[in-house]
């Protein structure tokens, strides 16, 4: 034990630094974790047969050196798991050595320990959903329970910092609002936060600032003007249904909107649409096929081609886009009376849309004929093989020979 004291004491240096070092220390923005330490000396023994000789700290069971420190704070780059106390015993007193053993020789210190350590890590980093907002975000700095106040900051850059003018204590909401910030009226793009760590209300110099973390602030997306009007598809089972959005405002010449289709909560597909295509506040996705869907959608700037949207994107309701009955339809040959006569044909349809037509043998679609079914083509047929194509109003065809 002795020569493993002599070791330790060969490592300690013994250097105590004035306040300004923690408090240049504080103005800097270090993206590693740091521990603040708050440690008195011998005062925690009790006991008049014991002398604390000195102490220092190890993480595990590496020595370990405070990177900055002022009176009894310390900040170190690494969590002192242990605090070891070299100690002796009084000299002049009639008192049994160690007994009891008010003081030991290692104290262990652990994360929640937080009358003892705190680290600087007390904000959340953002998941790739949660990472931006248009108008607002609450924000929450968490870690040890104790009084801890914390300073709130936001920056542009990661570097030059704003205070916000507000505290919150430990694992209270933090509410965010742009508008409340002039300098950031018209703005899109990073923004950072972090806070001014103050554990000892009585004192400044322990002042330490958190880790900063990353949002991105949107441009706010136009509300709905009403629920989503669909159009069912034109011709059975084809991509030819479409959805008609209206918005309550339109969206400025710098912006684009990023909307998502999914189809029972699947991506589907997405698409960026550019001011010039909203036509009177309103937009017509097409091409869809039957089904059950929902379009997310945000706004965003011209040169932005992210493709997730952020955590506050607008959803619409549920909407359906419908099949139609499909196009059918049979063919009565009319056989003639007479050996020399010539036949006719009665053509009879269902489903499809609107206006039936028919196109006989080497007929263009310029030639269509509309019909009402059932119906007798008027042309007399020669013998032999005739074609003919029933299309319906939106020119869906259903060919039967």
């Amino acid at each position: 034990m002795n020569n493993f004291f002599n070791l330790i004491f060969s490592k300690l240096k013994y250097s105590y630094i004035i306040g300004i070092c923690l408090l240049l220390f504080s103005t800097k923005n270090y993206a590693q974790e740091l521990f603040l330490l708050r440690y008195s000396g011998p005062s925690i023994c009790f006991t008049d047969c014991i002398v604390v000789d000195s102490y220092f700290y190890l993480s595990n069971n590496i020595v370990i050196e405070p990177i900055a420190e002022y009176n009894n704070f310390f900040v170190f780059d690494k969590f002192p798991t242990y605090l070891e106390l070299l100690t002796s015993k009084e000299q002049g007193f009639n008192c049994d050595w160690r007994s009891p053993p008010i003081c030991w020789d290692r104290i262990s210190l652990k994360p929640t320990d937080c009358s003892w350590v705190i680290s600087n890590k007390v904000l959340a980093e953002p998941t790739a959903i949660t990472n931006s907002f248009c108008d607002k975000i609450t924000l929450t700095a968490t870690g040890c329970t104790g009084p801890q106040r914390f300073y709130w900051e936001y920056s542009k850059d990661g570097i030059n910092y704003t205070p916000t003018n507000t505290y919150t204590s430990f694992n209270q909401n933090y509410e965010f609002v742009k508008a409340n910030f002039p300098a950031l009226n018209n703005y899109s793009g990073n923004i950072f936060f972090r806070v001014l760590i103050d554990w000892d209300l009585n004192t400044t110099v322990e002042n330490m600032y958190s880790n900063a973390v990353n949002y991105n602030i949107t441009s706010c997306s136009p509300l709905l003007n009403g629920s989503p009007i669909t159009s069912k598809v034109k011709c059975y089972n084809q991509s030819s249904g479409s959805v008609t959005l209206k918005f309550l405002t339109d969206i400025t010449s710098t912006q684009k909107l990023l909307l998502t289709l999914y189809e029972n909560s699947q991506f589907i597909s997405h698409k960026f649409v550019k001011d010039t295509e909203i036509l009177n506040k309103t937009y017509t996705w097409e091409g869809l096929p039957k089904g059950s869907y929902i379009i997310k959608y945000q706004a965003q700037n011209k040169s932005d081609d992210n493709t997730n949207l952020g955590s506050f994107p607008i959803e619409t309701p549920t909407f359906n886009i419908e099949n139609i009955q499909p196009l059918t339809f049979y063919l009565t040959a009319i056989q003639p009376s007479c050996n020399a006569d010539m036949g006719k044909v009665q053509i009879s349809a269902n489903g499809g849309t609107g206006t039936y037509f028919y196109i006989l043998d080497n007929e263009t679609m310029a030639n269509k004929h509309p019909f009402t079914s059932p119906y007798i083509v008027p042309n007399e047929l020669s013998e032999g093989d005739h074609k003919i194509i029933v299309i319906d109003s939106n020119e869906c065809i259903e060919k039967q020979s």
